[in-house]
């Protein structure tokens, strides 16, 4: 229970399963798809990452666009060059 929606607000705000959300969306937002069991080593690096930085974007995008998932995918079939 909260008392109001800043309460709320930052009870969110430190809550680790909202954080790794966030970095979930990020990854789908970054890489164009969904995850999959084989990204899981990029999502904890990038969610070390934006705490490592204090809650950088910057850092949690650096992380996702020099991982593994990010340099060595492949285009989806039928998706044109």
């Amino acid at each position: 229970p909260v008392d109001g929606p800043i309460a709320m607000v930052k009870k969110l705000a430190e809550s680790p399963r909202v954080r790794q959300v966030f970095v979930r969306h990020a990854f789908r937002y970054w890489m164009g798809r969904e995850e999959n069991l084989g990204d899981a080593p990029t999502l904890i690096a990038a969610d070390r990452a934006y705490v490592a930085g204090g809650g950088s974007m910057k850092a949690l995008i650096e992380s996702l666009l020099t991982s593994d998932s990010f340099l060595l995918r492949t285009r989806p079939p039928g998706v044109p060059q």
